[in-house]
């Protein structure tokens, strides 16, 4: 359903019938501001809401939505039926989802393909459901698709819960560096390592970017399991490592630099740094230490 076409319809029809705004409000039992959420287009009405409607305005719910299946699944929501009678697809869902509650847009999501044993469901989509389904049943949605991709991932983050979008992620065959950097924020720290050990091609400059919502343990793990962990990346991430973390990753570098050791100092024990020194240091010719 379009909710611009909806509401130029509801608006239309209201000026049709000389009543204002504020009328129609009076006549429904919402605020004038709902109305005029929906002529604008920025929202839907309630489905509970769509009988009064149609009666107020004298059209049957079938010419104000003017969306056949959609008025279908609204009618036998409406009649009481059953959810797990009622059957749809997910192009229909998109459609109707903004008038039903997450949890009906759950049920219908999850039972709208069950009879296929394998099925894609496009990334646009999951971004447009998300903003409607419960974080359980978008993931279980996702979870039963063959695959999804890292821009979908991205858009549909702020959806889910960080369990959630950590098991979503884990099914994405290839995610990448740059959409675990966007995803982050969304994730606590444990459920960040996991996609991050998960990811074949994590980079340096992507630790760099995820270590502020890291722990010190986590962020540790993940730069151990870097091959080309950077000196340069070790000098941006230490503010974010304990002392004895510190010391593990530094001593994981292969080319750890004097001049990193020198910037990362403060950051560690006397012992911890001592043993960096003594460690990669103790073959440098022409050191200052």
């Amino acid at each position: 359903m379009n909710m611009q076409a909806i509401g130029k319809k509801i608006s239309a029809l209201r000026k049709e019938r000389d009543m204002t705004q504020v009328d129609l409000a009076d006549k429904l039992g919402v605020t004038y501001q709902a109305v005029s959420s929906w002529e604008r287009g920025n929202s839907m009405p309630d489905i509970a809401k769509l009988p009064d409607i149609s009666q107020v305005l004298a059209v049957s719910i079938d010419e104000l939505l003017d969306n056949a299946k959609a008025t279908e699944i609204v009618n036998n929501v409406l009649s009481g039926q059953e959810f797990a009678l009622i059957k749809t697809d997910l192009e229909t869902l998109v459609d109707v989802a903004p008038i039903l509650k997450p949890s009906q847009v759950n049920i219908l999501a999850k039972q709208s393909n069950n009879s296929k044993e394998n099925f894609s469901v496009t990334g646009d989509i999951l971004v447009q459901l998300a903003a409607h389904m419960e974080s359980e049943g978008l993931k279980e949605v996702i979870l039963q698709s063959d695959n999804i991709s890292n821009s979908a991932i991205v858009e549909i983050a702020c959806h889910l819960d960080s369990e959630d979008l950590k098991e979503v992620a884990l099914h994405c065959d290839k995610i990448t560096a740059e959409a675990i950097v966007e995803i982050a924020c969304h994730l606590d720290s444990e459920d960040l390592k996991e996609i991050a050990l998960h990811c074949d091609k994590i980079t340096a400059e992507a630790i760099v970017e995820i270590a502020c919502h890291l722990d010190s343990e986590d962020l540790k793990e993940i730069a151990l399991h870097c091959d080309k962990i950077t000196a340069e990346a070790i000098v941006e991430i230490a503010c974010h490592l304990d002392s004895e973390d510190l010391k593990e990753v530094a001593l994981h570098c292969d080319k750890i630099t004097a001049e990193a050791i020198v910037e990362i100092a403060c950051h560690l024990d006397s012992e911890d740094l001592k043993e960096i020194i003594k460690t990669k240091l103790i073959s440098m010719k022409g050191s200052d230490f």
